[in-house]
């Protein structure tokens, strides 16, 4: 009797997971049919027109990440640069307090001066290294962008050959 009940428990419980994946397979086969956008040969023409502005999309934001690839060069030699000249800024304006600490008026002027293109420099390479990261951001944004794009075209280059399977074959029949 218990050995009874246990083995028509297990049977129940393996026809819900058979179920459970009969449902999913169901579901999984209904999507992908439904999941396509253009079905018949007089979608082709929407087909096309999609397909050109994807294209057009895809060739304009390869210009944008060429033109930003391009700035990545200026944008390091910059940063650099104004790395370099703050610290030759800073080290002037380091010399020219250790002078003026002899209470010249004239020298301490000179160390106001010194010390505020110090401090100038200084802006101009954070602003530089800023200007570097936003650039490297865009690329990356842009290069998803394009994949994106990309996955779209190959969507609709699926479509359009299941669309040329049905043609063919109704022109068979």
């Amino acid at each position: 009797m218990i050995l009874t009940n246990f083995i028509k428990k297990l049977m129940i419980d393996q026809l819900k997971k058979l179920g459970y994946v009969f449902t999913f397979g169901l579901l999984v086969f209904t999507g992908s049919a439904y999941a396509q956008k253009y079905k018949t040969a007089a979608d082709t023409v929407k087909l096309n027109t999609e397909y050109k502005g994807i294209t057009s999309d895809v060739a304009e934001l390869n210009t944008k990440l060429t033109n930003a690839k391009n700035k990545t060069s200026t944008y390091q030699n910059k940063a650099t640069k104004a790395n370099d000249n703050a610290q030759t800024a800073a080290q002037e304006s380091k010399e020219q307090a250790s002078v003026a600490a002899g209470g010249n008026i004239k020298d301490i002027k000179k160390e106001l001066q010194k010390a505020k293109k110090a401090n100038n420099e200084a802006n101009d390479a954070k602003d530089a290294s800023n200007d570097q990261k936003a650039n490297e951001k865009e690329i990356k944004y842009l290069n998803t962008q394009i994949e994106k794009k990309q996955n779209k075209l190959a969507e609709l280059d699926k479509e359009r050959s299941a669309i040329m399977l049905q043609t063919n074959t109704t022109t068979k029949n």
